[in-house]
Parts: C-alpha cells; sequence; structure tokens
C-alpha cells in the first residue's frame, strides 16, 4: 500500500478548510441530498463527500458507509486531491498503491472508486465527491462529465456558506461568521482545558480618515488591517470583523497573544513608513486569555475584551477623537 502524499500547499489547504468550518458536522441536507442523488444516478452503493483533515477523513454526507472518519493514511481520497483530475480505478486490486489496503482487503470491500476534487471558494481543495462500489466496473466520459457537474455543485454550497459568514470588503469572517465558527471554537477549546485568548481591536482615528480622504480611502484602511490579520491568524485560529472599525481574534495558544499582537504591532508600523499615506493607521486592543470554566461563552468574553479595549482607548486618548494627522506608531 502506497502512503498518501501532502499537497505542496498544505497548510494554507488545511487553513482554508477550517475556516469554513465543515468538519465535524452531519446530516446537512443540502449536502446529503447531492449525495444521494449521486448513488441513485451513478447506481453505486457508496457517495460520499469527504474533506480532508490533517490526519484523517472525514465524511461531511454519506450514503452506504456506517462510520464518518477514517485515517487518512487508508483514504483514497488523500490520493484523490493530490490531481486536477478525477482519480478513477476501476478495479482498486490491479493498482499497486491499493491492492492491500484494508479497505479493499476488508470491509467495505472497494473495488471500483471514483474521486472528483472539490475546492473552497479561494481554489484551495476541500477534498472530493467520491463514488465506490465492491465490484469492478467501468467508468465512461459520459459518468465522469456528470460527476464533475455534481461535484460544481458542492463548490457552489461551499460558496453559499462562505459569502453567509464572510465580510464582503474585507474576506474575514463577519460578526454572524465570527461567532458561528468562534463559538463552537470556544467549546473545544473550554472543553480540552486549553488556555486561549480573545484579542479585540478598534482602528483609531478611522473617522477622521473618511471625513477627511473620503470612504474609499476608509475602506483600503480596513481591507490593510483585516489582511495583516489574516496574515497572522494560525490555522486554529478565527479572525472577524465585528463592527464598522473594530475586529476580534481568538488565539487557540494563549501563548501566541502576546506575539500576535506584537507581530501585527510591527507589521503596521512598517506598513505606515512605507505606505505614503498622509495618515496612519492606528489601533487599540484589548486582551483577555480563558481556561476551563472562566467565561461561559465567547459572547461573554467578547464583551469583556470590548471594555479592556475601550479602557485602553480612553487612556490613550483621554481628550476626545483627534483630527487624523499622523502619529509615531499603532498603539
Amino acid at each position: 500500500m502506497k502512503l498518501p502524499g501532502l499537497p505542496e500547499n498544505e497548510e494554507a489547504r488545511l487553513k482554508s478548510l477550517y475556516m469554513i468550518d465543515l468538519l465535524d458536522t452531519r446530516d446537512d441536507e443540502r449536502f446529503e441530498r447531492l449525495t444521494r442523488i449521486s448513488q441513485k444516478l451513478f447506481q453505486v452503493p457508496i457517495a460520499v463527500i469527504n474533506l480532508i483533515d490533517r490526519e484523517r477523513q472525514w465524511a461531511l454526507a454519506c450514503q452506504g458507509l456506517a462510520g464518518r472518519e477514517l485515517p487518512r493514511d487508508i483514504s483514497f481520497c488523500a490520493h484523490a486531491i493530490l490531481q486536477d483530475e478525477p482519480l478513477i480505478l476501476n478495479d482498486a486490486r490491479q493498482d499497486a498503491r491499493f491492492s492491500d489496503n484494508p479497505l479493499v482487503t476488508q470491509a467495505p470491500f472497494i473495488r471500483f472508486y471514483a474521486g472528483y476534487p472539490v475546492r473552497l471558494p479561494d481554489g484551495e481543495v476541500a477534498g472530493t465527491l467520491c463514488l465506490a462500489g465492491s465490484e469492478p466496473r467501468d467508468f465512461s466520459a459520459e459518468d465522469i462529465a456528470a460527476m464533475k457537474d455534481i461535484a460544481s455543485i458542492v463548490e457552489d454550497e461551499f460558496e453559499v456558506i462562505n459569502m453567509a459568514m464572510t465580510d464582503s470588503l474585507t474576506e474575514l469572517r463577519n460578526r454572524r461568521g465570527f461567532y458561528n465558527i468562534g463559538e463552537k471554537r470556544f467549546r473545544e477549546l473550554q472543553q480540552a482545558g486549553t488556555a486561549f485568548s480573545i484579542l479585540y481591536f478598534d482602528l483609531d482615528k478611522f473617522k477622521p480618515i473618511n471625513d477627511l480622504w473620503g470612504h474609499a480611502e476608509g475602506d483600503a484602511v480596513l481591507k490593510v488591517f483585516a489582511d495583516q490579520l489574516r496574515q497572522l491568524q494560525g490555522p486554529q485560529d478565527v479572525a472577524g470583523r465585528i463592527g464598522g472599525d473594530e475586529f476580534a481574534v481568538l488565539i487557540a495558544d494563549s501563548h501566541e497573544a502576546v506575539a500576535f499582537q506584537q507581530k501585527l504591532r510591527d507589521s503596521i508600523n512598517a506598513y505606515n513608513a512605507s505606505s505614503g499615506k498622509p495618515y496612519n493607521i492606528n489601533f487599540s486592543y484589548g486582551v483577555l486569555s480563558s481556561s476551563a470554566g472562566t467565561y461561559g461563552s465567547l459572547m461573554e468574553m467578547i464583551k469583556e475584551s470590548d471594555t479592556v479595549m475601550y479602557s485602553e482607548k480612553r487612556r490613550k486618548n483621554p481628550g476626545g477623537t483627534a483630527s487624523g494627522p499622523r502619529t509615531p506608531d499603532a498603539s
């Protein structure tokens, strides 16, 4: 048996997969419907939409199999995501990569397999639409074309999910998306007893930028700041635009919170120094760390970090709102 390799962009692929937050979900009718249609259309006992995680395969929707999870090492789909075209095996026993795979030698005794890669809205491969059966069979060009159509519908559903939870300007999670994914991550970290942190940001002197240089310039500032957050966040972190000029990041490892803030400060200062703009991008922030049982919900933690952030903002600017000239750094 040949173990599946890793895509060259594996970390970026996983980051995109985690951001759409479909791992460990099940019974989503929009995807279950597509596997039922595939099972009937292609007359196969098994039809699955699989997502390939770091060390496992997760069945987002599944017909014909009892379990949802497999080790990535024995996954046929982990091989399929390494190529642009579909992976078709008329008889897995005749392929040295799979002939002694436990999925071939034991139940479900796979002989026929077809896996079509499905991509996330940013182009990264999430997993496959796959078909399988216990009897060898041919798979025609027409069959492949029909499978491509269904895979495209899967990708359309990924796009719909992404649009509902994404801020159209900054392409970070919107408020709904941040709380939807962040609350799930909050519960997971609480249950694991893992210490994590919330960083809450507010851009300083943002209104004067809109007033003096126009809303297009203000939008550009929001995009720059969001891009810096996106570049710094880890695969398990969750970043979002919570309000007009307010952002939050859930840092899955609290030990990384200080380093995250410092790297953000350095990158914003570097941008200010080289941008040639008549203003600086400045921000205030509040940071809270949590371990199991400290807070009852993500919302509770966000509210307190918001309070901490505004206390810092008032300390820095006791006289009220500034008019927006250049200031020395991003703090």
